[in-house]
Formats: C-alpha cells, sequence, structure tokens
C-alpha cells in the first residue's frame, strides 16, 4: 500500500506539470498568432485610416489599425516573456523578427490586393509619425527581420554554450548537480572555481573551472562530465540551465 500511495503521489505532480507545460505551450501560441495578426493588420489596413482634423491639430481615427502597432508591442511582449522559458536569450530577436516579418507581409499582401502601390507613401502615426514610400517600408522591415534573427541567432549560440546542451546531448556527456567553491578571478567577468559533484557511481569529485562570474549567485550548478574521465578538468565544465520555477 505504501508503494501504491508513493507511486500515485509521484504521479500527480507528473502530471500536473504536463498540464501546466501544455498551457504555457498553448499560451505561446496564441500569442504568436495575435502578435502576426495584430503587426498583419496594421500595414495591411494602413492605407484605409482616415484622420479626422478639428483644426486645433488634434486628429483622431476610429480605425483599428491607427493603433494596431501598439497592440503589437504589447502582444510581443507578452510572447517575449511567456517564450523565455524555452527560447532563453533568443527570444527577444525571435519576437522583433516575428513582429517585423508579419509588418512585411501585411505591406506586400497590400500590394498583391492593390490597396496600396509603390508609388504609395504611408506612415505609422501614432509610432512613426514619417511618411515614407512603400518600398522603403518594405526595405527597412527587410533589413529589421534579417538583424533580429541574426540577434536571435546570437541569443540561442550563447544560451546554448551557458546550459552545455550541445555537450550534453550531442558528445554524450553525463550531468549531475554540483555547487562551487573558490574564486580566483580572471578577468572581470569569469574566473575559476572548484565544482564539486558526485558522478554517476557517487564517487566525489573536485574539479577546477572556469565560470561567469554570475554563477556565483546559483545554489547550484550543473556539472557536465565525461563518464569515461569524470575528474578530468578539460572534459568537465559547470552548466547554468535555467533557474528552477518558483513556486
Amino acid at each position: 500500500m505504501d508503494g501504491i500511495r508513493q507511486g500515485a503521489a509521484g504521479g500527480v505532480p507528473r502530471r500536473a506539470g504536463w498540464y501546466v507545460q501544455t498551457l504555457r505551450l498553448t499560451a505561446c501560441a496564441l500569442l504568436a498568432w495575435l502578435v502576426w495578426q495584430v503587426w498583419h493588420l496594421s500595414t495591411y489596413e494602413a492605407a484605409d485610416v482616415v484622420w479626422v482634423c478639428d483644426g486645433t491639430g488634434s486628429c483622431g481615427t476610429d480605425h483599428f489599425a491607427s493603433v494596431g502597432p501598439f497592440a503589437g508591442i504589447a502582444a510581443a511582449i507578452g510572447l517575449g516573456i511567456a517564450a523565455a522559458r524555452y527560447l532563453h536569450r533568443s527570444a527577444p530577436g525571435a519576437v522583433v523578427a516575428l513582429s517585423a516579418w508579419a509588418a512585411l507581409a501585411g505591406w506586400q499582401d497590400a500590394l498583391a490586393d492593390g490597396k496600396v502601390t509603390r508609388a504609395d507613401t504611408s506612415a505609422w502615426f501614432l509610432l512613426i509619425p514619417v511618411e515614407l514610400p512603400v518600398p522603403t517600408w518594405l526595405a527597412v522591415l527587410r533589413w529589421l527581420t534579417a538583424a533580429a534573427l541574426a540577434g536571435a541567432c546570437c541569443g540561442a549560440f550563447s544560451s546554448l554554450y551557458r546550459t552545455a546542451a550541445v555537450a550534453r546531448f550531442l558528445r554524450g556527456r553525463a550531468c549531475a548537480p554540483g555547487t562551487l567553491e573558490g574564486w580566483r578571478s580572471l578577468g572581470r567577468r569569469h574566473g575559476e572555481a572548484d565544482l564539486l559533484f558526485a558522478d554517476e557511481r557517487g564517487v566525489r569529485h573536485r574539479v577546477p573551472v572556469v565560470v561567469a562570474r554570475r554563477a556565483l549567485t546559483r545554489e547550484t550548478v550543473l556539472a557536465v562530465y565525461d563518464p569515461a574521465r569524470p575528474g578530468d578538468a578539460a572534459r568537465t565544465r559547470a552548466a547554468l540551465p535555467r533557474k528552477e520555477a518558483r513556486s
């Protein structure tokens, strides 16, 4: 009976964990869809926005596309916060790239549907009150998309290095929880510390590793080592996976 109860008790958090992850992924997917729709609408309907001015310098419109960029920014921030758990440091670049791509697609669809021509000029009056030809907007958004994608790739590379994902999944390294002791500075951002961990056979090891200074703020780190040579400093490093979820 004790074993059954323990199994049941152990199964609840696992099921709850999958449920929470499913909700989070669903929220990310819905936010990504919202980001695309709002930014696409803000450019696709830009030519239909009619501003009415009262002669005192105050103008207004009831067309949603006029505030589309602000709604897009809000949705993008929400997506960035929600997706950071999965995309890590590539999240900001990925979100900006998605927003710029959606706005670019909106202009392209407006051209294809005859809503605007390449000779027309337009502006996001509330966000960027500058009249520019449609081809200029297309060029700017293409460059912004490319730059954001490059930033996302740099962020992904940084996250893969920080978490030692390549070594863990492609080089056959084993992992174990570890702690850091001591600190010997090697510059402003990095230093050498002793990594203490127990390998898969329960043997304790103390290995000198080079880590970023921010690793000192972690109570535990992840020791990534070669199972065949767990005490080899050249094959061992301390990884900093994402912080544990708050309860």
